[in-house]
């Protein structure tokens, strides 16, 4: 087919698209984005306010979602965005395309020209699991710190800060109380969390319908506890779970559904951190189930942290256990029943651990509350 000439037959007010854009943006973006920055472009001439709600309304998205799309020209340096001290946003800023190409740093120019990146994110979470062996950080949030008005105010003065309470109030749908403020800067204060990876632990939570700070808390939590520190080993981790997270959701019974936090981030801990093998793992699965007669990362999590403290190394000593739990009086009845071994060592909820006095089921209703 012959060459097309493009023309037209009027002339009017233009907007002019970087070829730049058009090249080496436009095809990793998606619609809402990509309509989003055009509609950015034409603005400029515009006289009118521009605000997060005209744009959402010009093209029927959440302000969350326009929030969304200018983070992620934010990230790409295509623009830059501007907040005051109360969070909101002020300003944003067109950048040149021609220089952004510039910015860009010799890492990603050396993912371009052949790393793939899924080998990349593997690689990362490889450095995961080796923090994990050697970083355990116990940072309760049942004592996280109450920050006074002036506290609150020095923080939010910080303009990282200011801007991620703003973009936590856009994810979440709601003005934050204090005391969820008080959890977003206890992370980013305590745990040493940078405001990119509390957006990114926002993010993430939204993502998957999980908005109540506890749950946010709980994942932030797991994080700091394996060593997790940057975006990249947080994206390795929530992108890439370990095989033996899929082994405990089949010894669960679990399917349908990928993995989430804090699921990933117990298996890792009884792996990685605790060093059982996946058998000791499943073997406190089944307990569970036959326990309780539901999948429970919690209740397994106390088997296994039990036979930690316990010693356990492999098969041989848990049976061990059992066999010294039998023997003693408040387990003779079970041992002579005529019931299974697995159903009598669980008649008792947890028949390994007779030195420890916990109630099951309370611990199971509170694990659910979260």
């Amino acid at each position: 087919m012959g060459n097309i000439t493009l023309c037209k037959d009027y002339s009017s007010e233009i907007t002019i698209v970087s070829n730049c854009f058009i090249d080496r943006y436009m095809n990793d973006a998606n619609d809402a984005q990509i309509k989003i920055y055009l509609y950015l472009l034409r603005r400029l001439s515009a006289q009118d306010p521009l605000t997060v709600g005209t744009i959402a309304d010009r093209f029927n998205l959440t302000e969350k979602d326009v929030i969304r799309a200018l983070k992620y020209w934010d990230k790409k340096k295509v623009i830059s965005l501007s907040f005051n001290s109360s969070g909101s946003l002020t300003c944003i800023q067109l950048l040149d395309l021609n220089d952004a190409e510039k910015r860009k740093t010799g890492t990603e120019d050396a993912a371009k020209s052949g790393n793939d990146r899924e080998m990349a994110d593997r690689t990362a979470f490889s450095i995961i699991e080796e923090k994990a062996k050697d970083t355990v950080k116990v940072v309760d949030f049942s004592n996280k710190k109450t920050y006074s008005p002036q506290e609150l105010m020095e923080f939010k003065n910080r303009p990282e800060i200011s801007q991620l309470l703003f973009i936590t109030e856009t994810y979440l749908g709601k003005t934050l109380r204090p005391d969820e403020i008080s959890s977003i800067l206890f992370m980013n204060d305590t745990y040493g969390f940078s405001a990119e990876l509390i957006e990114y632990l926002i993010e993430y939570c939204a993502n998957n319908k999980k908005t109540n700070i506890k749950y946010i808390e709980s994942v932030g939590r797991s994080w700091a506890e394996t060593g997790i520190t940057t975006v990249d080993e947080a994206k390795a981790r929530t992108e890439h779970a370990p095989k033996e997270v899929y082994e405990v959701f089949r010894a669960f019974g679990i399917s349908g559904r990928n993995p989430i936090e804090p699921e990933i981030s117990y298996v890792i801990k009884w792996n990685r951190v605790y060093g059982f093998s996946i058998e000791i793992i499943c073997e406190a699965c089944s307990r569970t189930i036959m326990s309780i007669h539901s999948a429970s990362f919690e209740y397994a999590d106390t088997i296994l942290t039990n036979w930690r403290d316990a010693g356990v190394k492999g098969m041989d000593d848990i049976m061990r256990l059992d066999a010294e739990h039998a023997a003693k009086p408040s387990g003779k009845g079970n041992a002579g029943s005529g019931m299974g071994k697995k159903q009598a060592d669980n008649s008792s909820g947890f028949a390994n651990f007779g030195q420890r006095k916990y109630d099951f089921a309370q611990l199971e209703r509170d694990a659910l509350k979260n």
